[in-house]
């Protein structure tokens, strides 16, 4: 699924990735080095991200393609914004590339992810520099977008919110049967599209995935995340009720799914003292 070019193993100088289908696309755009790519004058698709003793950033540009279109991504530069871990306790490893290789786990196990395009690494001058680039989901939205809201003309249709609900949950379940930690499951990160009579789930940002052998507690931590950021965005007890059921596969709930249930209660109840 993906052309790989100069792969050298963690904690080398350089690690380039191109996606399969991409490395004509990039060069018919002149973005076929990391420096052209990195020296790219495009605004900022949202304010950086300045912490962890560097910067992050995240623009959106159009690439042109063989066939005279055009399709949209999103392109991630990063300067000193690293994660420190027994595999790099020092210098750490940049946020994008546990995102990209959380990715490909993703791909890996048929679990929805957005399509990399491109991935680089390179110190400079002393500086940790990283580069990912990702195909824009055309046609998703996340289910913090008002078109998602409860109170949305298309969220009005009974059906429909059900239908979509019982999708991500499906697709919640399934991540976490595989072991995996979401780490950051908000509202926001999980972009849906209606299509052909189906709803299609996708996950991104997916920089703090991780895998554990504490499935319980994964289930607890990303499901309270998700009711937390969602009660924001307009659902309501019931909404988070029926998401439960939908995850647990079940018309009501068991004795686990109650404890679960009374678990994510007590901790947005707590956080909401604080």
């Amino acid at each position: 699924m993906f052309f790989l070019r100069n792969i050298l193993p963690c904690g080398a100088e350089m690690k380039e990735y191109v996606g399969r289908g991409w490395a004509e696309v990039l060069r018919l755009n002149e973005l076929e080095s990391f420096e052209s790519i990195w020296n790219l004058d495009v605004e900022w698709f949202e304010e950086l991200n300045e912490r962890r003793g560097g910067w992050s950033g995240v623009s959106r540009i159009n690439l042109l393609t063989e066939n005279g279109k055009s399709v949209g991504v999103f392109l991630k530069r990063q300067e000193n914004h690293n994660t420190k871990g027994w595999t790099a306790p020092v210098k750490g490893v940049p946020t994008f590339y546990k995102e990209f290789k959380n990715i490909l786990r993703f791909v890996s196990y048929g679990l929805p992810a957005v399509e990399p395009v491109f991935f680089s690494h390179r110190y400079k001058d002393g500086n940790s520099q990283a580069i990912l680039m990702t195909r824009e989901l055309d046609g998703f939205e996340s289910l913090a977008s008002a078109i998602y809201s409860r109170d949305s003309e298309l969220m009005q249709d009974k059906v429909m919110r059900e239908q979509m609900m019982l999708a991500v949950a499906g697709r919640v379940r399934e991540m976490h049967d595989y072991h995996f930690e979401h780490g950051c499951l908000y509202d926001k990160h999980i972009f849906v599209r209606f299509v052909e009579g189906a709803w299609e789930v996708v996950f991104i940002d997916l920089e703090k995935l991780r895998r554990t052998c504490f499935q319980g507690r994964a289930v607890v931590r990303d499901l309270y995340t998700l009711a937390k950021y969602a009660k924001l965005s307009g659902w309501r007890r019931s909404d988070r009720l029926g998401f439960l059921k939908d995850y647990m596969k079940e018309e009501s709930l068991s004795s686990r799914s109650k404890l679960i249930w009374r678990k994510i209660n007590r901790r947005m109840k707590l956080k909401n003292k604080i």
